[in-house]
């Protein structure tokens, strides 16, 4: 492969990519993963909690009623960076939906955190597996994480667990085996 990709998912406050907060960063390439939990600034919407599991509660974290240990949002945006970039390049960081939701809120936090420039010596592009599966597969009926490990793995996760949604991503992509014409139908 002339390229990596170390597949990555976020959980947010929310589904406004202008104001949402990061919630869970998590990523995997491999065997080896990252995964970071924040107590997010605003508030976490009811649906998001819904989907979720995430709910603060006295400046504390919680998944599905478990306390989750975190860090500050600069700590696991710099961790993550460092992350990315023990890959061999050029790396493509994949997403589910990264065009319409991951990459705005990642870029945003980044740009925040005046951690953007550094990021973007890490990254070569952004992959979006939600495209990927359109191009590659246009008689499915659903496009949604959960119905396509489903339907191509036999299996189902823990969805709306970054980490988790990650891995299943990572699997994915595997049994699917793009080819370099679907992989850059499949850049943002």
């Amino acid at each position: 492969m002339a390229y990596t990709v170390v597949f990555f998912d976020l959980e947010t406050t929310g589904l406004d990519t202008e104001k949402c907060d990061i919630v869970q960063i998590a990523a995997v390439c491999g065997t080896r993963t990252f995964n970071a939990h924040v107590v997010p600034l605003g508030e976490i919407t009811k649906e998001a909690n819904r989907v979720t599991g995430f709910l603060v509660a006295d400046g504390v974290l919680y998944r599905r009623g478990t306390p989750v240990a975190t860090v500050p949002l600069h700590q696991a945006l710099s961790s993550f960076i460092e992350f990315v970039g023990s890959f061999c390049g050029p790396v493509y960081l994949a997403a589910h939906n990264a065009r319409r939701f991951d990459v705005p809120v990642l870029n945003r936090a980044l740009r925040e955190s005046s951690l953007l420039r550094e990021f973007q010596r890490s990254v070569s592009s952004y992959l979006d597996t939600f495209l990927l599966a359109k191009w590659m597969f246009t008689n499915i009926h659903s496009y949604s994480l959960q119905y396509m490990a489903q339907r191509f793995l036999g299996k189902t996760f823990d969805a709306h667990n970054a980490l988790e949604d990650a891995k299943i991503l990572q699997e994915l992509f595997g049994v699917w085996k793009p080819g370099r014409k679907a992989v850059a139908n499949s850049l943002v």
